[in-house]
């Protein structure tokens, strides 16, 4: 298959791809451990067998449930489920050539347009498995890096399909602004399913006589997304067995279907960083002091036993286990046969300790905060929780922000107008804007709001009510806390009928103003 004229050879794509994963091989042995405490059922960095057990050496589950909750935390406030977390707005730039008139439609029109627009590619979301695999990605996003892959279909009634890339496997290379720009994925797909995975797929005659003959045999496939600056577009590629040739080539133009997202990143470091690695000693801890409680515990209850014996006791021979029963020359003066072994040890500072390391962890994942699930909250209390939130992890949401959300809402939108679902829209910025409304986007909003509150309270009671006036646009306020509460355009005057609205206030005031003359009395006329 050839490649296109701005993508490499199948040389250079290999060379890129090594390069790329000798990167991701030193993450390997710290990908690892942090699973294995915190996400032990998608811990693939080791070999592992399906159905084997994966939480055998945990003995404490305050991390697997602290990160579930936080996920579920994160996805409630970051892309609630069945719920519109953004919305799109012209941007300055259409603004000010609405403002002259030369376009023919008004800002009120604009505006109204985008939100129908938006309301079909939140309903085509809604209705995909979005819910099911943010969930998974926000579980991988707490790790530190996550990775969603955006696919179209055959089926008009659900176009767009997610998937959540487990880590193990994949790798990245950045740009040169730190954003991820090329996705490397290694994996092993039954040859029967290889045509079936990638449309268009030519493979060789050894790669086809595996097909036909081991239909269940599996082929090591290296896939790869590259991002090529010349001619601005994604390119996909792909090459069975390690083959000197690509079986696959898809240009997917201005957008990837691959979505990586970091939580937060260390200056040289394409991988991400997130608080389930920064309080993995203290996960570490807590199992090895709930491990020893454990066994303190079983020793107690099962007891330790000397007997005697008239040999000679080897304390290199000796098990202290539950039940073990230990030789000794003799058992005190009494000198029973068998008699129990005080252990004497007390387990309250130890308890003390796992429930110092159990609060650290669920600080640290927002665990101290109330759990979704728990009973209905009002709309005050969701509030107030999303402030506090959004006080945690405040960069963190920015960083989400660029990664993971505008690279969704891009794909999405690229699908949908290629199958001509919706009309074009361009979300660069110069076009359209995205203006989330998600609930923690509304908390940051909120300080915004708290703060004009409060700036229009201080000059009222240090200056007089009456230069509220004239110290603030008071006819925009009500255009800016439609902004910040995310309310639909719909229901927000244009500045033509904020304008006419002023004008019929002023002219109804005047006229209530005018003296009212008292009604004329008839004149009587004398008759003659």
């Amino acid at each position: 298959m050839k490649s296109p004229k701005y993508l490499g050879s199948v040389k250079d794509m290999k060379r890129r791809e090594k390069r790329a994963f000798d990167t991701e091989g030193m993450w390997h042995d710290q990908m690892s451990d942090v699973y294995e405490y915190f996400l032990p059922q998608r811990n693939l960095f080791e070999t592992q067998n399906t159905g084997q057990k994966k939480m055998d050496r945990i003995f404490d589950s305050t991390s697997l449930t602290a990160i579930q909750q936080a996920a579920s935390k994160l996805q409630e406030n970051i892309a609630p489920i069945q719920a519109r977390w953004a919305a799109f707005q012209p941007s300055n730039e259409v603004l000010e050539l609405l403002e002259q008139g030369d376009v023919g439609v008004t800002e009120q029109q604009v505006r109204e347009n985008l939100d129908k627009q938006g309301a079909i590619v939140f309903d085509y979301i809604n209705r995909s498995n979005f819910g099911t695999q943010f969930y998974e990605a926000a579980l991988d996003l707490l790790i530190g890096t996550a990775t969603l892959r955006i696919d179209e279909t055959d089926d008009d009634m659900n176009p767009i399909v997610f998937h959540c890339i487990p880590q193990k496997g994949i790798a990245f290379e950045e740009g040169p602004f730190g954003n991820i720009e090329t996705h490397w994925r290694r994996f092993s797909v039954k040859a029967r399913l290889l045509e079936r995975m990638w449309r268009g797929v030519e493979v060789s005659e050894t790669v086809r006589a595996i097909i036909e003959n081991s239909p269940d045999a599996d082929l090591k496939v290296s896939e790869g997304v590259v991002f090529e600056p010349k001619a601005k577009r994604y390119y996909g590629c792909l090459w069975v067995n390690d083959e000197d040739r690509f079986s696959w080539i898809e240009d997917f133009g201005e957008t990837s279907p691959w979505v990586t997202g970091r939580y937060t990143k260390v200056a040289g470091e394409v991988r991400g960083r997130g608080p389930a690695m920064q309080c993995l000693p203290d996960v570490r801890s807590l199992n090895k002091a709930k491990e020893f409680v454990l066994q303190k515990a079983a020793i107690d209850l099962a007891g330790m036993y000397t007997a005697t014996d008239d040999g000679v006791t080897n304390p290199y021979n000796l098990t202290i286990a539950p039940g073990v029963v230990i030789p000794v020359g003799s058992n005190n003066t009494s000198n029973p046969s068998i008699m129990r072994l005080d252990t004497g040890t007390n387990l309250g500072l130890a308890q003390f300790e796992i429930t110092e390391l159990q609060n650290a962890i669920k600080l640290a994942l927002f665990n101290d905060l109330r759990d979704p699930a728990g009973p209905v909250r009002t709309a005050t209390e969701i509030a107030i929780e999303s402030r506090e939130l959004a006080k945690r992890i405040g960069s963190a949401f920015g960083r989400l922000q660029t990664e993971v959300l505008i690279p969704i809402l891009k794909r999405v939108v690229s699908i949908l107008t290629r199958r001509g679902l919706i009309m074009p829209i361009e979300l660069d910025g110069k076009d359209v804007e995205v203006k989330f409304t998600s609930p923690l986007a509304r908390a940051q909003d909120g300080e915004d709001l708290l703060s004009l509150q409060q700036a229009v309270q201080f000059v009222a009671a240090n200056a007089g009510p009456d230069l509220i006036a004239t110290s603030f646009k008071i006819e925009d306020f009500g255009s800016y806390v439609a902004e910040k509460t995310g309310m639909s355009s719909e229901l927000v005057r244009s500045d033509t009928e904020k304008q006419q609205a002023i004008q019929a206030g002023a002219q109804q005031a005047m006229a209530q103003q005018q003296p009212q003359m008292p009604p004329q009395q008839p004149q009587l006329q004398a008759v003659e």
